[in-house]
């Protein structure tokens, strides 16, 4: 009898320990649970060129994209709320109807802020943006998207006038030896982007004010096979160096065009930006050895250090998700965009609270100011009418099959500034 009671009792005692221990991890676990609960969930619509003609270059922005939110576990922390982000790329197959199609299913998702990362992307959406109230980050420059400035429309990169002026003087002053006028040839992609520096700015301040001659600008078709007839045009007239306006797969073609015609190393190749990247290196071969490109981050893998802790970070980021802690450059790109829309919605929401409309998220843009970023030496911001956020490059050179900066920052001379004020916001 007493041994049946001091059984009862243990088995009374367990269950009773038992139910204890469940209640504390049910009380934990609702404890968790609560903690993780969202304050709202906020839409980012992103249009990227993921196949196509610029895909080359989208891919791995995409992925830069993909991975800034992934790394942060789709959160967004503000006030001591979280929001969970909701990051929704779709591919536009370099494609604008399908861009179009895109910017309306971020709409019917209800995303306050889109990016959308190629020109002729943006010159279709431009009116779009500013029927819904929603503003768009872009990666393209066009002087009809953001002049006079939209409070819809926001560019995220130096203009390609001042990247030419900045890199062809800075050719000339540290490169070119020869004597007389050293000669510039143009060779520009048959489209809206290419086309961005066939401006009177630009040849006004190449010749009256940095005095070199041009010589006459060589376009090519979207779909291009060969560089032949355009480089050996050139040639003939003796080019000294040749700037170019396109992507990757294109500098690939034209640096072994230029190797095989025997232009290079004689003739100096210039790239804009999104061209001297790994793909790049690989695509062209030993083509590639020499040529230049401009950048508008810190991409030097001399800068993965933690003195420049957000490039660090990324470099991190690369290597955890990529599998490559050098993995590509236009990663970095497709990250920028994103640590852009993230001070952007952080700000909005301090300003405005929860929920944030496309109209409050553009009020808040329009007046973005100077911001200590980490991706380039600064980031000057929207305020004032200029809608490209910074105006400086450095100009980077394949070395012994690496991408290294060869530079100092090169901000947009003011000779094309003074020719194009409203790059700067000075348009009236």
């Amino acid at each position: 009898m007493g041994n049946r009671m001091i059984h009862k009792s243990m088995s009374l005692l367990a269950v009773l320990g038992l139910s204890l221990a469940v209640g504390v991890m049910v009380f934990g676990f609702c404890s968790v649970a609560k903690a993780e609960e969202f304050a709202g969930e906020i839409v980012i619509g992103d249009d990227e060129m993921l196949s196509g003609a610029y895909s080359s270059t989208g891919t791995y922005g995409g992925q830069g994209a993909v991975d800034y939110w992934k790394s942060r576990n789709y959160r967004l922390e503000v006030g001591g709320k979280t929001y969970k982000v909701k990051h929704m790329m779709l591919d536009n197959k370099t494609d604008v109807s399908v861009t179009v199609s895109n910017f309306y299913k971020f709409i019917e998702a209800g995303a306050p802020i889109i990016r959308v990362d190629w020109t002729p992307g943006l010159v279709a959406t431009l009116k779009l943006a500013e029927q819904q109230k929603v503003p768009i980050i872009g990666g393209g420059y066009s002087k009809s998207l953001f002049s006079p400035p939209s409070k819809y429309m926001y560019g995220a990169q130096p203009s390609y006038p001042g990247i030419t002026g900045a890199s062809i003087k800075w050719y000339k002053e540290n490169v070119w030896k020869g004597p007389g006028k050293m000669k510039v040839g143009l060779l520009l992609w048959d489209n809206a982007f290419g086309r961005a520096i066939h401006t009177d700015s630009v040849y006004g301040y190449l010749k009256e004010d940095l005095g070199v001659e041009v010589l006459p600008t060589e376009f090519f078709p979207m779909q291009v096979h060969t560089f032949t007839s355009q480089l050996m045009r050139l040639k003939e007239q003796g080019v000294n160096v040749i700037y170019f306006m396109a992507l990757t797969a294109q500098y690939a073609m034209l640096a072994k065009d230029a190797k095989r015609l025997g232009l290079t190393p004689k003739v100096g190749l210039i790239a804009t930006l999104f061209n001297l990247t790994d793909k790049y290196v690989e695509m062209a071969g030993d083509a590639a050895e020499g040529t230049y490109g401009a950048w508008q981050y810190y991409v030097d893998p001399g800068d993965d250090t933690p003195a420049h802790p957000v490039i660090h970070g990324i470099h991190d980021l690369m290597e955890k998700y990529r599998g490559d802690r050098y993995y590509n450059v236009m990663y970095i790109h497709g990250y920028a965009f994103h640590s852009i829309i993230h001070h952007i919605l952080t700000l909005s929401i301090e300003k405005y609270g929860f929920p944030i409309t496309g109209e409050q998220v553009a009020e808040v843009t329009s007046n973005l100011g100077p911001w200590d970023w980490g991706l380039s030496r600064y980031f000057t911001g929207y305020a004032g009418g200029d809608r490209l956020g910074w105006h400086e490059v450095r100009l980077h050179q394949v070395k012994k099959g690496k991408v290294v900066c060869v530079s100092d920052w090169l901000r947009a001379p003011d000779g094309i500034l003074k020719r194009e004020p409203w790059i700067t916001g000075g348009a009236k």
